[in-house]
């Protein structure tokens, strides 16, 4: 009577201790997908602000004007970034 209770909880623990193993390696994973993520994500950040300054330059020169083919695609890009520094925002907060 006594090995079967012992057999039943050995084999209880062998479960309980699978479910935590396969737990805890899911766990290790999703944690280095998150890591990667924040890199990415950081690094995109650096990007919009980078091209942020840039265009910020570029529009206090007033090289492009809005008649010819150059200055709307300025504004599309303005548009863009304008689209982007909302995202970036969005991801500080």
């Amino acid at each position: 009577m006594d090995s079967i209770i012992i057999n039943i909880m050995l084999w209880v623990l062998t479960i309980i201790g699978y479910v935590i193993y396969n737990l805890y390696s899911k766990n290790i994973k999703l944690e280095r997908m998150v890591l990667e993520r924040e890199e990415t994500l950081q690094l995109l950040s650096n990007i919009i602000n980078e091209s942020d300054k840039i265009l910020i330059d570029l529009d206090t020169i007033g090289a492009f004007k809005s008649d010819d083919e150059i200055g709307y695609f300025f504004k599309t890009v303005k548009a863009i970034q304008s689209t982007l520094n909302e995202f970036a925002a969005k991801d500080k907060s």
